[in-house]
């Protein structure tokens, strides 16, 4: 599923029109979010003739701010208009193809900042109303969350910015960061007096993230606007329900295991959101480093045993048939140490695989111990 979102600066001039008409054939997506059309409410039914193929549902223009709209492919999706207020517009959306359901925010930020309070305020409440965690908000909110999402101009911390990372808390959204290119807004001025932001973004839901969703965000290039259309592509993974992830006790014999955990867990500002969805994907990281350390660095157990096992049927013939050597006997003491090793590190694995946590290490030759795996 496809969700784009694109501040047309107004749709009233035919060239526009064609304009949007290109983009909706060149994204393909499903639903299509519009900012401050400035189409007044006598025009609606004419617009929309425009795109006779399409839903959409549009609010009536407020001067020169312009206003909301939503269009979407009826063929594959329902959408409902929850509510609909100055400046923001939520709806229901229900995909054919999946049956999931989610609320859907339209947003376009107010230039003052006393009007920025009172529109994050009001949709904080409506967005807990509904099912909070499947929110996805689409926005200009024509504020930036840090200096990450700005380029040249003043880099002074404000009291907006302050304010927009306190409601993306309170609604518990997670921002979704293009994958490549970095800013939708430009001034097109030069050398210093050019700036570039970051204004139109989408944030989802924690449910989105933990629900084995792939979320990806690209800012679509595209000429004759000063913004330009940013698109939100979902994927559900399918997710084997048999396999879990179970730490090994053996991974305790490998080197520096507890200082290497340590350092996974105090990287810092690759999670955003509640302390609770951070918690959980702070779990998942190092899940993710364990398998890849288990994978490249501990390696398989088995496989060291029998290249070990290898070397040292090959170190014993030589030895048989030239002697021994101070050079075989000092390899031969070491393979044995890395063999001993090995053994107590499969010894381990096994006790874990046998779930009998009573047995205690040394007893994997007994007969119990190999019926119980």
């Amino acid at each position: 599923m496809k969700i784009s979102s694109w501040n047309v600066r107004g749709l009233s001039a035919f060239d526009k029109i064609c304009l949007v008409k290109r983009a909706l054939t060149k994204m393909n997506s499903d639903v299509f979010l519009l900012q401050e059309t400035k189409i007044k409410a006598e025009k609606v039914d004419e617009f929309k003739k425009y795109f006779y193929k399409w839903g959409g549902h549009f609010q009536d223009s407020m001067g020169s701010l312009g206003c909301l709209g939503i269009l979407w492919k009826s063929d594959s999706i329902e959408v409902r208009c929850i509510a609909s207020c100055d400046f923001w517009m939520a709806c229901s959306i229900k995909c054919k193809r999946t049956n999931l359901c989610f609320p859907l925010f339209n947003i376009y930020g107010p230039i003052r900042t006393e009007d920025k309070l009172r529109v994050w305020n009001k949709i904080t409440i409506q967005a807990n109303l509904g099912e909070l965690g499947k929110v996805i908000m689409a926005r200009d909110f024509n504020a930036i969350l840090d200096f990450n999402d700005k380029a040249g101009g003043l880099r002074k911390p404000t009291k907006v910015m302050e304010d927009f990372r306190e409601f993306v808390y309170n609604c518990r959204l997670v921002d979704v960061i293009p994958k490549k290119w970095k800013f939708t807004w430009n001034n097109h001025r030069v050398n210093f007096s050019n700036i570039s932001e970051l204004l139109d973004k989408f944030f989802v839901g924690e449910w989105w993230v933990l629900s084995n969703h792939t979320l990806e965000t690209s800012i679509e290039p595209h000429c004759g606007l000063d913004h330009l259309p940013i698109t939100l592509a979902i994927s559900h993974e399918q997710v084997d329900c048999k396999s879990y992830f179970k730490f090994l006790n053996m991974w305790w014999q490998g080197p520096s295991l507890l200082d290497l955990l340590r350092s996974w867990w105090a990287v810092r500002n690759i999670f955003s959101g509640s302390p609770n969805f951070k918690f959980v994907k702070r779990t998942q990281f190092l899940k993710c480093k364990l398998k890849e350390w288990n994978k490249h660095t501990f390696k398989n157990v088995f496989a060291k045993k029998e290249r070990i096992e290898s070397i040292m049927e090959e170190l014993n013939n030589l030895i048989i048939a030239n002697g021994m050597t101070n050079l075989e006997y000092e390899a031969e003491k070491l393979l044995k140490k890395k063999y001993a090793e090995i053994l107590t590190r499969e010894e381990v694995y096994w006790k874990d695989k046998s779930r009998e946590n009573w047995i205690a290490e040394g007893d994997s030759n007994t007969i119990f111990f190999h019926s119980s795996v």
